[in-house]
Protein backbone atom coordinates (compact mmCIF):
# COMPACT_ATOMS: atom_id res chain seq x y z
CA UNK A 1 0.00 0.00 0.00
CA UNK A 2 1.22 3.63 -0.69
CA UNK A 3 1.98 6.55 1.14
CA UNK A 4 -1.07 8.96 1.42
CA UNK A 5 -0.63 12.48 2.69
CA UNK A 6 -2.45 12.65 5.92
CA UNK A 7 -4.83 16.17 6.14
CA UNK A 8 -6.67 15.27 9.73
CA UNK A 9 -6.82 12.88 12.71
CA UNK A 10 -9.01 11.76 15.78
CA UNK A 11 -7.97 10.23 18.83
CA UNK A 12 -9.96 7.84 20.94
CA UNK A 13 -8.53 7.15 24.32
CA UNK A 14 -10.36 3.78 25.52
CA UNK A 15 -11.37 2.10 28.92
CA UNK A 16 -8.65 -0.30 29.14
CA UNK A 17 -5.80 2.18 29.01
CA UNK A 18 -5.42 2.15 25.26
CA UNK A 19 -5.73 4.39 22.47
CA UNK A 20 -6.75 4.29 18.87
CA UNK A 21 -5.98 7.20 16.28
CA UNK A 22 -8.23 7.93 12.81
CA UNK A 23 -5.81 9.09 9.68
CA UNK A 24 -8.26 10.61 7.03
CA UNK A 25 -6.20 11.28 4.05
CA UNK A 26 -6.04 13.91 1.17
CA UNK A 27 -8.64 12.91 -1.27
CA UNK A 28 -10.57 10.88 0.81
CA UNK A 29 -10.20 7.77 2.72
CA UNK A 30 -9.03 6.81 6.15
CA UNK A 31 -7.57 4.38 8.64
CA UNK A 32 -7.35 3.04 12.42
CA UNK A 33 -4.12 2.60 14.40
CA UNK A 34 -5.54 0.70 16.92
CA UNK A 35 -4.27 -0.70 20.50
CA UNK A 36 -1.72 2.16 21.01
CA UNK A 37 -0.19 2.82 24.67
CA UNK A 38 -0.73 6.18 25.81
CA UNK A 39 2.88 6.72 25.50
CA UNK A 40 2.94 5.39 22.03
CA UNK A 41 -0.26 7.80 20.81
CA UNK A 42 1.15 10.62 22.76
CA UNK A 43 4.33 10.14 20.50
CA UNK A 44 2.32 9.79 17.09
CA UNK A 45 -0.07 12.61 18.10
CA UNK A 46 3.05 15.03 18.65
CA UNK A 47 4.32 14.20 15.23
CA UNK A 48 1.11 14.58 13.82
CA UNK A 49 0.60 18.38 15.38
CA UNK A 50 4.54 19.22 14.45
CA UNK A 51 4.79 17.80 11.34
CA UNK A 52 3.73 19.09 8.37
CA UNK A 53 3.56 17.55 5.27
CA UNK A 54 3.15 14.23 6.75
CA UNK A 55 2.61 10.95 5.02
CA UNK A 56 1.25 7.37 6.47
CA UNK A 57 1.71 3.97 5.24
CA UNK A 58 -0.97 1.77 6.48
CA UNK A 59 0.40 -1.62 5.69
CA UNK A 60 4.00 -0.98 7.04
CA UNK A 61 2.23 0.74 9.97
CA UNK A 62 4.42 3.32 8.97
CA UNK A 63 4.44 7.51 9.06
CA UNK A 64 7.39 9.53 7.61
CA UNK A 65 7.64 13.46 5.97
CA UNK A 66 6.29 13.66 2.81
CA UNK A 67 9.70 14.53 1.54
CA UNK A 68 13.22 15.12 2.56
CA UNK A 69 13.32 18.41 4.46
CA UNK A 70 16.30 20.43 5.63
CA UNK A 71 17.45 20.36 9.23
CA UNK A 72 16.23 22.84 12.05
CA UNK A 73 13.44 24.34 12.49
CA UNK A 74 11.89 25.53 9.59
CA UNK A 75 8.41 24.57 9.82
CA UNK A 76 8.36 27.88 12.31
CA UNK A 77 6.82 28.15 16.11
CA UNK A 78 4.16 25.33 16.99
CA UNK A 79 0.55 27.00 16.39
CA UNK A 80 1.98 30.76 17.72
CA UNK A 81 0.88 32.27 14.20
CA UNK A 82 -2.67 31.23 15.55
CA UNK A 83 -2.79 31.52 18.98
CA UNK A 84 -0.57 33.90 20.69
CA UNK A 85 -0.43 33.19 24.77
CA UNK A 86 0.26 37.10 26.15
CA UNK A 87 -2.86 38.09 24.40
CA UNK A 88 -5.42 34.91 25.20
CA UNK A 89 -4.05 35.78 28.87
CA UNK A 90 -4.99 39.41 28.76
CA UNK A 91 -8.40 38.75 27.38
CA UNK A 92 -8.76 36.17 30.87
CA UNK A 93 -7.72 38.38 33.63
CA UNK A 94 -9.52 35.65 35.71
CA UNK A 95 -6.50 33.82 34.99
CA UNK A 96 -4.10 36.30 34.51
CA UNK A 97 -4.10 38.81 37.90
CA UNK A 98 -3.80 34.97 39.60
CA UNK A 99 -0.14 34.59 38.17
CA UNK A 100 1.42 36.07 41.18
CA UNK A 101 5.31 35.31 42.25
CA UNK A 102 7.03 35.91 45.26
CA UNK A 103 10.26 37.89 44.68
CA UNK A 104 13.05 37.40 46.82
CA UNK A 105 12.00 41.52 48.31
CA UNK A 106 8.84 40.16 49.77
CA UNK A 107 7.30 41.75 46.26
CA UNK A 108 4.53 39.35 44.85
CA UNK A 109 5.26 40.09 41.22
CA UNK A 110 1.95 39.63 38.63
CA UNK A 111 2.31 38.79 35.34
CA UNK A 112 0.71 41.86 33.75
CA UNK A 113 4.14 43.17 35.03
CA UNK A 114 6.56 40.90 33.71
CA UNK A 115 8.85 41.32 31.11
CA UNK A 116 9.06 40.70 27.74
CA UNK A 117 11.61 37.73 28.30
CA UNK A 118 9.82 36.52 31.38
CA UNK A 119 6.16 36.54 29.20
CA UNK A 120 8.27 34.61 26.79
CA UNK A 121 9.50 31.67 29.08
CA UNK A 122 6.16 31.18 29.91
CA UNK A 123 5.14 30.59 26.45
CA UNK A 124 8.02 28.32 25.81
CA UNK A 125 6.76 26.47 28.36
CA UNK A 126 3.51 25.97 27.29
CA UNK A 127 4.54 25.15 24.03
CA UNK A 128 6.38 22.41 25.24
CA UNK A 129 3.48 21.12 27.19
CA UNK A 130 0.84 22.07 24.50
CA UNK A 131 3.16 19.40 22.26
CA UNK A 132 2.89 16.62 24.58
CA UNK A 133 6.65 17.11 25.91
CA UNK A 134 8.47 17.13 29.38
CA UNK A 135 9.04 20.47 30.62
CA UNK A 136 12.69 20.15 31.33
CA UNK A 137 12.82 20.50 35.20
CA UNK A 138 14.40 17.73 36.91
CA UNK A 139 12.78 15.34 38.74
CA UNK A 140 14.63 16.23 41.84
CA UNK A 141 14.72 20.04 42.34
CA UNK A 142 18.40 20.86 42.36
CA UNK A 143 19.57 22.24 46.17
CA UNK A 144 21.06 25.25 46.94
CA UNK A 145 22.45 23.86 49.90
CA UNK A 146 23.33 20.33 51.18
CA UNK A 147 22.28 19.43 55.02
CA UNK A 148 23.89 17.56 57.23
CA UNK A 149 23.25 13.61 57.65
CA UNK A 150 21.61 14.09 60.72
CA UNK A 151 19.47 17.36 59.95
CA UNK A 152 16.22 17.73 58.80
CA UNK A 153 15.60 17.07 55.49
CA UNK A 154 14.26 20.30 53.66
CA UNK A 155 14.32 21.30 50.07
CA UNK A 156 15.73 24.74 49.64
CA UNK A 157 16.17 25.59 45.63
CA UNK A 158 17.46 29.10 44.12
CA UNK A 159 15.58 31.39 42.59
CA UNK A 160 16.34 30.49 39.38
CA UNK A 161 14.92 27.10 40.32
CA UNK A 162 12.34 28.28 41.77
CA UNK A 163 10.86 30.55 38.95
CA UNK A 164 11.39 27.20 36.67
CA UNK A 165 9.24 24.80 38.21
CA UNK A 166 6.97 27.77 38.91
CA UNK A 167 6.58 28.32 35.02
CA UNK A 168 6.49 24.90 34.47
CA UNK A 169 3.62 24.20 36.93
CA UNK A 170 1.59 27.49 35.54
CA UNK A 171 1.90 26.46 31.84
CA UNK A 172 1.15 22.85 32.48
CA UNK A 173 -2.25 24.53 34.12
CA UNK A 174 -2.78 26.52 31.12
CA UNK A 175 -2.62 24.38 28.44
CA UNK A 176 -4.93 22.19 30.10
CA UNK A 177 -7.53 24.90 30.26
CA UNK A 178 -6.81 26.56 26.49
CA UNK A 179 -6.30 23.02 25.00
CA UNK A 180 -9.55 22.16 26.79
CA UNK A 181 -7.49 18.88 28.02
CA UNK A 182 -10.46 18.79 30.79
CA UNK A 183 -14.22 19.33 31.31
CA UNK A 184 -13.47 22.41 33.65
CA UNK A 185 -12.65 25.77 33.72
CA UNK A 186 -10.81 27.68 36.48
CA UNK A 187 -13.22 30.61 35.66
CA UNK A 188 -15.79 28.96 37.88
CA UNK A 189 -13.02 28.57 40.85
CA UNK A 190 -13.11 31.17 43.87
CA UNK A 191 -10.18 33.60 44.17
CA UNK A 192 -8.62 31.36 46.99
CA UNK A 193 -8.75 27.80 44.52
CA UNK A 194 -6.96 30.17 41.87
CA UNK A 195 -4.43 30.89 44.16
CA UNK A 196 -3.87 27.16 45.02
CA UNK A 197 -3.33 26.84 41.63
CA UNK A 198 -1.66 29.68 39.91
CA UNK A 199 0.71 31.71 42.91
CA UNK A 200 4.05 30.34 43.50
CA UNK A 201 3.67 30.87 47.60
CA UNK A 202 1.17 27.81 47.07
CA UNK A 203 4.46 25.72 45.84
CA UNK A 204 7.39 27.55 48.01
CA UNK A 205 8.25 30.55 49.90
CA UNK A 206 11.09 32.86 50.03
CA UNK A 207 13.44 32.98 53.23
CA UNK A 208 14.72 36.04 53.28
CA UNK A 209 17.24 34.92 56.13
CA UNK A 210 18.50 31.98 54.37
CA UNK A 211 18.40 33.80 51.28
CA UNK A 212 16.69 30.92 49.04
CA UNK A 213 13.30 29.74 48.75
CA UNK A 214 11.78 26.57 50.56
CA UNK A 215 8.63 24.62 50.71
CA UNK A 216 7.68 24.42 54.27
CA UNK A 217 5.87 21.28 55.69
CA UNK A 218 2.87 23.11 55.81
CA UNK A 219 2.52 22.75 51.85
CA UNK A 220 3.15 19.33 52.12
CA UNK A 221 6.19 16.71 52.88
CA UNK A 222 6.88 16.72 49.10
CA UNK A 223 9.32 18.34 46.04
CA UNK A 224 7.81 19.19 42.69
CA UNK A 225 9.18 17.57 39.52
CA UNK A 226 7.71 18.02 36.11
CA UNK A 227 4.16 18.98 35.93
CA UNK A 228 4.09 17.06 32.67
CA UNK A 229 5.02 14.00 34.00
CA UNK A 230 2.58 13.88 36.61
CA UNK A 231 -0.04 15.27 34.06
CA UNK A 232 1.18 12.10 31.90
CA UNK A 233 0.93 10.22 35.02
CA UNK A 234 -2.84 10.81 35.86
CA UNK A 235 -3.22 10.27 31.78
CA UNK A 236 -1.60 6.86 31.91
CA UNK A 237 -3.86 5.29 34.55
CA UNK A 238 -6.56 6.81 33.85
CA UNK A 239 -7.33 8.78 36.96
CA UNK A 240 -8.69 12.31 35.39
CA UNK A 241 -12.79 12.53 35.76
CA UNK A 242 -15.65 13.92 34.39
CA UNK A 243 -15.28 16.66 37.03
CA UNK A 244 -13.23 17.48 39.83
CA UNK A 245 -14.90 14.64 42.71
CA UNK A 246 -14.90 11.98 40.40
CA UNK A 247 -11.09 12.81 39.60
CA UNK A 248 -10.11 13.23 43.33
CA UNK A 249 -12.09 9.98 43.96
CA UNK A 250 -9.79 8.27 41.57
CA UNK A 251 -6.19 10.03 43.19
CA UNK A 252 -7.57 8.74 46.48
CA UNK A 253 -8.20 4.81 44.89
CA UNK A 254 -4.92 4.75 43.56
CA UNK A 255 -2.93 6.57 46.64
CA UNK A 256 -4.21 2.67 48.74
CA UNK A 257 -0.86 1.54 47.48
CA UNK A 258 1.15 4.15 48.97
CA UNK A 259 3.67 2.97 51.87
CA UNK A 260 3.78 5.36 55.09
CA UNK A 261 7.69 5.86 55.01
CA UNK A 262 9.66 4.17 58.59
CA UNK A 263 11.92 6.35 60.70
CA UNK A 264 12.21 10.50 60.94
CA UNK A 265 12.81 13.13 58.51
CA UNK A 266 16.42 13.32 58.93
CA UNK A 267 18.51 13.66 55.66
CA UNK A 268 20.13 10.04 56.03
CA UNK A 269 17.11 8.42 56.46
CA UNK A 270 15.07 10.47 53.63
CA UNK A 271 18.28 9.72 51.27
CA UNK A 272 17.97 5.93 52.16
CA UNK A 273 14.07 5.76 50.95
CA UNK A 274 14.42 8.00 48.63
CA UNK A 275 17.79 8.61 47.27
CA UNK A 276 17.32 12.48 47.77
CA UNK A 277 18.49 14.55 50.62
CA UNK A 278 15.27 17.40 50.62
CA UNK A 279 11.78 16.51 50.73
CA UNK A 280 10.85 13.15 48.61
CA UNK A 281 10.39 13.69 44.82
CA UNK A 282 6.69 13.41 44.06
CA UNK A 283 7.95 11.52 40.52
CA UNK A 284 9.80 8.64 43.16
CA UNK A 285 6.48 8.78 45.05
CA UNK A 286 4.80 8.18 42.40
CA UNK A 287 7.07 5.49 40.42
CA UNK A 288 9.05 4.02 43.87
CA UNK A 289 11.90 3.27 45.15
CA UNK A 290 14.34 0.64 47.03
CA UNK A 291 15.60 1.67 50.41
CA UNK A 292 19.22 1.39 50.16
CA UNK A 293 19.59 -0.19 53.53
CA UNK A 294 16.91 -2.73 52.57
CA UNK A 295 17.00 -3.47 48.81
CA UNK A 296 15.63 -7.36 49.30
CA UNK A 297 12.56 -5.95 49.81
CA UNK A 298 11.77 -3.76 46.38
CA UNK A 299 10.76 -1.13 44.66
CA UNK A 300 7.94 0.29 46.90
CA UNK A 301 5.83 3.72 46.33
CA UNK A 302 6.47 5.26 49.89
CA UNK A 303 5.02 8.38 50.98
CA UNK A 304 6.54 11.00 53.68
CA UNK A 305 3.24 9.96 56.29
CA UNK A 306 0.18 12.36 56.57
CA UNK A 307 2.04 15.69 55.26
CA UNK A 308 3.72 13.90 52.52
CA UNK A 309 0.53 12.42 50.97
CA UNK A 310 -1.43 15.46 51.22
CA UNK A 311 1.47 17.45 49.73
CA UNK A 312 1.40 13.96 46.79
CA UNK A 313 -2.78 15.33 46.33
CA UNK A 314 -2.06 19.11 46.30
CA UNK A 315 1.16 18.68 43.78
CA UNK A 316 -0.81 15.61 41.31
CA UNK A 317 -4.57 17.53 41.30
CA UNK A 318 -2.96 21.15 40.50
CA UNK A 319 -1.63 19.27 37.29
CA UNK A 320 -5.11 19.41 36.18
CA UNK A 321 -5.86 22.68 38.03
CA UNK A 322 -8.22 20.83 41.04
CA UNK A 323 -7.20 22.96 43.89
CA UNK A 324 -6.12 21.07 47.42
CA UNK A 325 -5.46 22.80 50.77
CA UNK A 326 -3.07 21.16 53.19
CA UNK A 327 -5.19 21.70 57.24
CA UNK A 328 -3.43 21.13 60.25
CA UNK A 329 -5.54 19.33 63.07
CA UNK A 330 -3.76 17.54 65.87
CA UNK A 331 -0.57 18.12 64.52
CA UNK A 332 -1.85 15.84 61.60
CA UNK A 333 -2.07 17.00 57.96
CA UNK A 334 -5.60 16.27 56.35
CA UNK A 335 -6.20 17.37 52.77
CA UNK A 336 -9.17 20.01 51.76
CA UNK A 337 -10.44 19.40 48.38
CA UNK A 338 -11.48 23.39 48.13
CA UNK A 339 -13.70 23.27 45.33
CA UNK A 340 -16.25 19.88 46.30
CA UNK A 341 -16.28 20.57 49.64
CA UNK A 342 -14.63 17.18 50.63
CA UNK A 343 -11.82 16.12 53.56
CA UNK A 344 -9.89 13.26 54.28
CA UNK A 345 -10.20 12.91 58.20
CA UNK A 346 -6.28 11.98 58.03
CA UNK A 347 -3.61 12.14 55.17
CA UNK A 348 -2.75 8.22 55.67
CA UNK A 349 -6.63 7.28 55.34
CA UNK A 350 -6.37 5.72 51.82
CA UNK A 351 -3.39 3.27 53.03
CA UNK A 352 -5.00 2.92 56.17
CA UNK A 353 -4.77 -1.20 57.21
CA UNK A 354 -8.44 -1.35 57.63
CA UNK A 355 -9.09 0.47 53.98
CA UNK A 356 -6.42 0.13 51.69
CA UNK A 357 -7.03 -4.39 50.14
CA UNK A 358 -10.83 -3.70 50.91
CA UNK A 359 -12.17 -3.18 47.86
CA UNK A 360 -15.68 -3.49 49.14
CA UNK A 361 -15.53 0.05 50.46
CA UNK A 362 -16.13 2.19 48.05
CA UNK A 363 -13.40 5.24 47.75
CA UNK A 364 -15.98 7.41 47.45
CA UNK A 365 -17.15 6.82 51.09
CA UNK A 366 -13.48 7.75 52.83
CA UNK A 367 -14.55 11.17 51.35
CA UNK A 368 -16.02 13.52 54.31
CA UNK A 369 -18.53 16.32 53.38
CA UNK A 370 -18.36 19.81 54.82
CA UNK A 371 -21.09 19.24 57.70
CA UNK A 372 -18.80 15.62 58.80
CA UNK A 373 -15.61 17.69 59.14
CA UNK A 374 -17.38 20.98 60.99
CA UNK A 375 -18.33 18.27 63.20
CA UNK A 376 -14.70 16.39 63.38
CA UNK A 377 -12.36 19.22 63.08
CA UNK A 378 -14.53 22.53 64.02
CA UNK A 379 -14.25 24.71 66.17
CA UNK A 380 -14.68 23.60 70.06
CA UNK A 381 -14.36 20.06 69.07
CA UNK A 382 -10.97 17.24 70.31
CA UNK A 383 -9.69 16.98 66.77
CA UNK A 384 -7.10 14.17 67.99
CA UNK A 385 -10.25 11.91 68.63
CA UNK A 386 -11.38 12.10 65.39
CA UNK A 387 -7.76 11.72 63.51
CA UNK A 388 -8.32 9.01 60.73
CA UNK A 389 -12.01 8.76 62.45
CA UNK A 390 -13.61 7.82 58.74
CA UNK A 391 -11.57 4.74 58.49
CA UNK A 392 -13.29 3.54 61.66
CA UNK A 393 -16.49 4.56 60.87
CA UNK A 394 -16.28 2.45 57.70
CA UNK A 395 -14.62 -0.35 59.46
CA UNK A 396 -17.28 -0.17 61.96
CA UNK A 397 -19.79 -0.86 58.90
CA UNK A 398 -17.68 -3.12 56.64
CA UNK A 399 -16.21 -5.15 58.85
CA UNK A 400 -12.74 -5.47 56.93
CA UNK A 401 -10.57 -8.24 57.55
CA UNK A 402 -8.19 -6.59 59.82
CA UNK A 403 -10.89 -6.45 62.05
CA UNK A 404 -11.86 -9.60 61.95
CA UNK A 405 -8.59 -10.58 62.71
CA UNK A 406 -8.54 -9.17 66.04
CA UNK A 407 -11.37 -10.25 66.81
CA UNK A 408 -10.29 -13.82 66.08
CA UNK A 409 -7.38 -13.20 68.70
CA UNK A 410 -9.19 -12.24 71.00
CA UNK A 411 -11.38 -14.86 70.94
CA UNK A 412 -8.17 -16.99 71.06
CA UNK A 413 -7.05 -15.36 74.33
CA UNK A 414 -10.88 -15.59 75.78
CA UNK A 415 -10.84 -11.48 76.19
CA UNK A 416 -14.06 -9.75 76.79
CA UNK A 417 -15.31 -6.58 75.46
CA UNK A 418 -13.72 -4.11 77.23
CA UNK A 419 -10.47 -5.85 77.40
CA UNK A 420 -10.22 -6.34 73.08
CA UNK A 421 -7.67 -5.18 70.42
CA UNK A 422 -11.40 -4.50 68.54
CA UNK A 423 -12.82 -2.13 71.37
CA UNK A 424 -9.14 -0.77 71.18
CA UNK A 425 -9.81 0.83 67.67
CA UNK A 426 -13.28 1.68 68.12
CA UNK A 427 -12.31 3.03 71.66
CA UNK A 428 -11.38 7.05 70.87
CA UNK A 429 -15.31 7.75 69.36
CA UNK A 430 -17.55 4.81 71.04
CA UNK A 431 -18.05 3.35 74.54
CA UNK A 432 -18.12 -0.86 74.88
CA UNK A 433 -21.63 -0.19 75.44
CA UNK A 434 -22.50 1.57 72.14
CA UNK A 435 -20.35 -0.71 70.11
CA UNK A 436 -22.48 -3.36 71.69
CA UNK A 437 -26.21 -1.50 70.78
CA UNK A 438 -24.44 -2.03 67.31
CA UNK A 439 -24.32 -5.39 67.34
CA UNK A 440 -20.60 -5.14 66.51
CA UNK A 441 -19.53 -8.62 67.95
CA UNK A 442 -22.62 -10.21 66.91
CA UNK A 443 -21.64 -9.04 62.98
CA UNK A 444 -18.09 -10.12 63.47
CA UNK A 445 -19.24 -13.92 64.50
CA UNK A 446 -21.90 -14.42 61.65
CA UNK A 447 -19.09 -12.83 59.42
CA UNK A 448 -16.71 -15.20 60.49
CA UNK A 449 -19.01 -18.17 60.03
CA UNK A 450 -19.54 -16.78 56.45
CA UNK A 451 -16.43 -16.93 55.44
CA UNK A 452 -15.68 -20.30 57.12
CA UNK A 453 -13.40 -19.65 59.96
CA UNK A 454 -11.19 -17.75 61.70
CA UNK A 455 -8.45 -19.81 59.64
CA UNK A 456 -9.43 -18.30 56.62
CA UNK A 457 -9.37 -14.87 56.75
CA UNK A 458 -6.21 -13.60 55.46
Amino acid sequence: MARKRVTHYAVFHNIGKTSSINIYYQGGGADTIKNLSIEEASYIIDLLRNEKPISYDHSRKRLSTLHAEPIGEGEGGYLEPLFNLDNWLNSRRYIRDFINFELPNGTIYNYNNWTSLEKSQLANYYYKVLRLRETGVSETPELISIPNDNDIASTNISRDTAWNYYLAFVAQSLVVEADKRINWSVQHNSEEEKELIFDSRSLFLWNSNMNYYYIPITLGFVSPGDPFRIYRFLLKNQLIGNNHLQTVTRLVNWSRQLRHFSGNRNVNNIYDQWQYKGFPPIERVINGTTQISRPLNGIKKRTGGCRGTTGFLRMCLRTVNIPVKLEIRAGHALPNFVSIQRYLSHGDDPYNQMFKNENQIPTSRLLIDQNTWDNWFGVGVNHRENIGRQVRELALEFLPNYILKLHCKDLAENRNHANSRVFEVFKRNYSVQQLETKKLWQRMDHKINSLGGCSIIE
